[in-house]
């Protein structure tokens, strides 16, 4: 009878380690649940731990509306490809115990619903330099936002200059290029 009390206590043990791995493995600890998001065709500049190019989103009921929310942390497992508007479902885990400057909120995606591409006529605006911040950088003649997505000026390459070096607030007018290539419309 001794034994089999070890036995039984020895498989709960075991039990109660392996669901604890699982969960740590698997879902930080914290409430999770599903949900569904879009993902807009482009990224604007904000601020996180430091300068950076952010996500706008919307969730469940806001989905198809005109308010987008900032979206810092990125989507786990997610390939983002400017262009496209995405919708997903993704596991939204609202953690316990959040790192020292990080989201309290991680998302996992869980599926891609639909990516569509967006006509390339679409124009859209991003603030490339405010707060103290330029967000375009050159390099070798080559234009960048954030060192991330290369910037086709044409005829306003001196003129962009120009604005960056002389205004605290310049916003550009872009729509997509081939492979994330950005087409500068209007510096303003």
């Amino acid at each position: 009878m001794n034994f089999k009390f070890h036995i039984i206590a020895f498989i709960g043990l075991l039990t109660s380690v392996f669901s604890i791995s699982c969960s740590l493995k698997g879902n930080p600890p914290g409430r999770t649940e599903i949900v569904q998001m879009r993902v807009n065709h482009y990224q604007i500049t904000g601020f996180g731990v430091g300068p950076q190019l952010v996500y706008l989103v919307q969730e469940e009921d806001d989905i198809g509306g005109e308010d987008w929310t900032y979206q810092y942390d990125g989507i786990i497992g997610f390939d983002y490809e400017p262009g496209y508007i995405y919708n997903l479902r993704v596991r939204k885990i609202i953690l316990d115990n959040p790192p020292m400057d990080a989201s309290a909120i991680q998302y996992v995606l869980v599926k891609t619903r639909s990516k569509e591409k967006v006509p390339d006529t679409e124009v859209f605006d991003v603030r490339i330099k405010w707060a103290d911040t330029n967000f375009i950088t050159i390099r070798d003649n080559v234009v960048y936002l954030n060192d991330l997505y290369e910037i086709d000026c044409g005829e306003m390459c001196t003129s962009l200059q120009e604005d960056l070096e002389t205004k605290d607030e310049v916003t550009a007018t872009f729509s997509h290029g081939e492979d994330g290539l950005l087409i500068l419309h209007s510096v303003r």
